[in-house]
């Protein structure tokens, strides 16, 4: 029996009870178990509370216990919580005595990271390097381009009858990819299917006894199958391309560290893990766990009602099979709802009640919170009207201290919500690099970043042109086409391929005359200036990819624009957002280029992924995501939008299932008894195609438990107020929309109160009969143009200030001008081991870097320090001899130093170790040069290829080792004590062991720098 209880653990980080389903959760024991937990029903909390209370009973050690989630904020949010709840045990009665004060936390990661590790730690074994690059979804769609660029048409003929673009080609090669990894299937097993799948089609007669000549519908099923088949060719041949040049992306982590530990079986020392999300966990994650945890006491915590990932490759089957997979016994529900009061959690079990599990009994949830609640519903005639109301029950309700989601379906309808929460004025934020792309602003954006590269762009040219910064007539635009043709016709012969619009604007840049082109005089002086300014854009090539942008926006005004005429609080946050989508993809691939970020932006458009919020709920502003974005998180006021059938739950798609374009036929997953089935003892093309048809509607039905499901997430995230919509029609539509069968069951329950009547449905859309009166060219002024005028003619007749009078307002303005305050950026939660010394040491200059980041000058000495670091590292890495032959005098002197040193003879440990641990509410991201094993443990080498600096300077510089020697020791799962730091600095040949901070004490830095306030003097 334990010594201590569940509740007298909790008592010593809340004054709250336990119920009884946490307690019994937490205080399980004797093998492995599950825990079905309700959405809000606080997964994190029990997890963390365990954790304390395994240590606290002395059933595992800290460093014993691991934890897996999914995303790298939910595994900073656990490891805080864990970490904190530790802490907290420590200073209590309760915390054993044999662990002293410092110990090694439990080991919080995500799954795809846990994965990584151990492929890391046989990736020799396996055939790979240990040091493969793992590349991003940003380079996949560059690699995937570069081999449909090579590829050899005479091997891969049905790519020249290929019909759709190449972003989604793309699209389909990855998702094939990533699910023959998921599956461990061979490229070429299912090839040999959808081949099996056309001979038999090919080969059956009409009817029975008929003729053997292909009907239409069979020659479609067969042209689906060969198509499919081309798909997985090409997913074969990037999976080869990969491998040749060891690459490594996200889908291939786990299935590589699955295939390493079947080889070579290893024994991990946490003697209890839990899973959170694991509805959310692929096949080959399971298979992964499973093996690796067979003697471990494993906990999941999953919500079958909350698995909306199956098509990013989760399934929804591990749940129900988590007992067969690891031996368990015993299962827990969580049902209280901690977010939510009675009205709410109402209509999430309204929802839920249509959602059948094989093996796991439904959680009713019940309401843990007591206050007034409320789900209200709104139907309209059109999306637009709906988009209104939506913006006007934002602005009543929305407050400072509130926050706010609108969440989506899709990305298609929220453009005009986004136009009407402007109207308003409101502060809002797209959430999702989809629906940003998708703003005026980042069109305006990417239109010229486009013209800049891509001679072909004309459309985007346009676009710029007629924009309020050219304002160029249709007329002129189409006189300046005209003049391309001109001048293609006058090429010499040779130039095959015509003048673009691009290029023609190109050349009037250096015309003196121009008088053939029968362009007005206006028009010309403005196409020399848009002409110019193209040019002097393109200029800007040196610059990185997010000084680019910041540039262009300066050059086209288009910040101007929206701080002259947006209603927004903060009308660059579009912007903003979006060129921190640009830093993300350039930090994040290898070679990072203007062309290749176009082509990654072309591969989100056609592919819609729904892109995880950097942050949680914001008080005071509406976040507009998706529902599948917005799993984990919660708001105080939440509207679910488009809530009509085809929209949400949307239209059938690919209910083909493995027949439809990039999928994996059923029968090669992993989890294909929970999939539909596909009947192929047919005897004839008839009985084929009604096998397809059934087929097809079992796939509907499926499809349809999943949209259920997405429909429990989104209502479940609100606290206090939930707004259901509906518009029958969206533009160009002919027909409404009958409202959706998710929303009608919620008022016929009477779990949502219907605002207003339910209007009938117009014969005809109402969004056709409205027009929007534009002038073109664009005016600048617009609407404001009388009230611009006006002021601008009561400046020009003002008399002049005396001198008086001017000093007086002079000063006035100054003070307007220069508040004594200004906000602070908010602190990311990743920060590398050199910016936590910065943010310590100097703050001001930390936070000026992090609201406007600037290239670092070219230094000589930082470029020899790098070339010193990456020859030691690969000396190291050869086990080969320093060479320093070819170097230049000044390194060689660094060399011969370092040859002199203690460290030349030996052989590391670890070299270049990248590390990342979670410490004082921070994620530390820490590359170690260089570890070497000692008598008592292990040292910790930074190289320096300076001089040794004086010892006031040396204080700041030792908490970056401080900082690498508590994440090596978490991450060898070792007393930190065991661990010694040093700097060797190559430029005087000097070893420098400096004092270092203790963790406790850096921890609470740490937490102090979060708490400072939001404003800074």
């Amino acid at each position: 029996m334990a010594r201590y209880s569940a509740q007298e653990i909790f008592s010593v980080v809340s004054k709250f009870e336990l119920t009884d389903e946490q307690r019994q959760a937490i205080e399980h024991r004797d093998g492995s178990a599950l825990v079905v937990a309700g959405a809000g029903s606080g997964k994190t909390e029990l997890m963390s509370v365990r954790a304390m209370y395994l240590v606290a009973n002395q059933l595992a050690r800290p460093e014993q216990i691991l934890g897996l989630t999914f995303t790298r904020k939910a595994a900073s949010e656990l490891g805080i919580r864990v970490s904190n709840g530790l802490f907290a045990l420590r200073e209590s009665k309760y915390w054993p005595t044999e662990l002293g004060d410092e110990f090694q936390p439990p080991k919080i990661a995500t799954y795809n990271s846990f994965g990584n590790d151990i492929f890391r730690t046989l990736a020799l074994q396996i055939g790979y390097e240990v040091d493969a690059t793992l590349i991003t979804e940003a380079a996949s769609v560059a690699l995937v381009k570069e081999l449909l660029r090579d590829v050899d048409l005479n091997s891969f003929e049905a790519l020249g009858e290929y019909e759709k673009t190449q972003s989604h080609l793309i699209s389909l090669i990855l998702q094939a990819a990533a699910s023959l990894s998921d599956n461990l299937v061979h490229a070429a097993k299912a090839i040999a299917t959808f081949e099996q799948f056309s001979e038999l089609a090919s080969a059956l007669p009409q009817k029975q006894g008929g003729k053997t000549e292909l009907l239409g519908y069979t020659r479609g099923h067969i042209a689906q199958a060969e198509q499919n088949k081309l798909v997985f060719e090409l997913a074969g041949e990037y999976q080869v391309l990969k491998a040749k040049r060891s690459l490594v992306d996200f889908s291939d982590q786990v299935a590589l560290a699955y295939q390493g530990v079947m080889k070579h079986p290893i024994q991990l020392d946490f003697s209890h893990v839990m899973l959170d999300e694991y509805q959310d966990t692929s096949s080959i994650q399971t298979m992964l766990l499973s093996k690796l945890f067979a003697q471990a006491e494993v906990m999941a915590v999953g919500d079958p009602n909350q698995s909306i990932y199956g098509w990013r490759g989760a399934s929804s089957a591990n749940l129900e099979n988590f007992s067969a997979d690891f031996s368990a016994k015993a299962s827990y529900s969580l049902s209280k709802s901690w977010r939510s009061s009675a009205s709410i959690v109402a209509a999430a079990n309204q929802l839920s009640a249509g959602l059948l599990n094989k093996k796991i009994a439904p959680v009713t949830l019940s309401p843990g919170r007591d206050f007034d609640d409320r789900v209200v519903a709104a139907i309209f005639q059109d999306e637009r009207t709906e988009a209104q109301a939506v913006a006007r029950w934002l602005d009543q309700n929305l407050n400072p201290d509130s926050s706010a989601a609108v969440l989506f379906r899709s990305k298609s309808a929220m453009g005009i919500f986004v136009q009407e929460l402007s109207a308003l004025g409101l502060a809002f934020e797209v959430t999702g690099l989809s629906g940003l792309i998708e703003t005026p602003e980042v069109i305006d954006l990417v239109a010229a970043l486009r013209v800049m590269i891509d001679p072909e762009a004309g459309v985007h040219l346009m676009r710029l042109l007629a924009g309020p910064r050219f304002r160029i007539s249709a007329r002129d635009i189409a006189k300046l086409n005209a003049w391309a043709r001109r001048l293609s016709r006058l090429k010499r012969v040779g130039f095959e391929n015509p003048i673009t619009l691009v290029e023609a604007l190109d050349q009037l840049r250096w015309r003196d005359s121009v008088t053939d082109s029968e362009l007005s005089e206006t028009a010309l002086e403005r196409l020399k200036s848009a002409a110019q300014l193209l040019h002097n854009m393109r200029l800007h090539s040196s610059l990185s990819l997010t000084e680019m942008a910041w540039a262009v926006v300066s050059e086209l005004e288009i910040d101007i624009e929206l701080y002259a005429y947006s209603g927004a609080k903060n009308p660059l946050a579009n912007l903003q957002a979006f060129i921190a989508r640009i830093s993300d993809y350039e930090q994040s691939t290898q070679r990072p280029s203007l062309r290749g970020l176009i082509s990654w932006l072309d591969y989100a458009l056609e592919h819609e992924s729904f892109e995880l919020p950097k942050t949680g709920a914001k008080k005071g502003v509406a976040q507009l995501m998706s529902i599948h974005a917005a799993k984990g998180l919660e708001w105080d006021l939440v509207a679910v939008t488009g809530l009509v059938e085809g929209s949400f739950p949307v239209g059938p798609r690919d209910t083909a299932g493995w027949l439809s374009a990039g999928k994996l036929p059923f029968q090669l997953r992993k989890d294909a008894a929970a999939l539909p089935a596909l009947n192929l003892m047919v005897e004839n093309q008839k009985e084929l195609d009604d096998a397809i048809k059934d087929f097809k509607d079992r796939n509907r039905a499926h499809q349809l438990i999943e949209e259920r499901r997405l429909a429990y997430v989104a209502t479940t995230r609100a606290a206090k107020e939930l707004l259901l919509t509906a518009g029958y029609y969206k533009t160009g539509s002919k027909r409404p929309r009958p409202v959706s069968q998710f929303l009608v069951e919620m008022l016929e329950s009477g779990v949502a109160d219907l605002i207003g009547e339910t209007p009938v449905p117009l014969e005809t859309n109402p969004l056709t009969a409205i027009s929007e009166t534009a002038s073109w060219p664009v005016d600048p002024l617009g609407a404001n143009r009388e009230r611009v005028e006006a002021a601008a003619a009561g400046v020009l007749s003002a008399q002049p200030a005396t001198l008086e009078s001017s000093l007086e307002l002079s000063a006035l303005m100054e003070e307007q001008l220069a508040p004594p305050f200004r906000s602070l950026p908010e602190l990311p939660i990743r920060l590398s081991a050199s910016k936590i010394v910065q943010l310590i040491t100097d703050p001001d200059l930390f936070y000026d870097q992090l609201v406007r980041p600037m290239p670092q000058p070219y230094s000589a000495a930082a470029r020899i320090g790098s070339e010193f670091h990456a020859s030691l590292e690969q000396s190291f890495i050869e086990g080969s001899e320093l060479d320093f032959s070819s170097w230049s005098e000044e390194q060689k002197e660094l060399g011969q130093n370092f040859a002199e040193s203690n460290f030349a003879g030996q052989t590391p440990f670890a070299v270049e170790m990248p590390i990342e641990y979670s410490l004082g509410q921070t994620v530390v991201v820490c590359k170690l040069d260089a570890v070497f094993e000692t008598a008592d443990g292990y040292l910790v080498v930074d190289w320096k290829s300076g001089k040794s600096p004086a010892d006031n300077q040396l204080e700041s510089r030792a908490i970056q080792l401080a900082l690498y020697r508590i994440g090596l020791a978490r991450a060898l799962g070792v007393a930190i004590e065991k661990i010694e730091a040093a700097f060797y600095f190559a430029g005087d040949n000097k070893e420098v062991r400096p004092p270092l901070i203790a963790q406790a004490e850096l921890e609470q830095r740490l937490l102090e720098l979060r708490k400072v306030p939001d404003l800074k003097s």
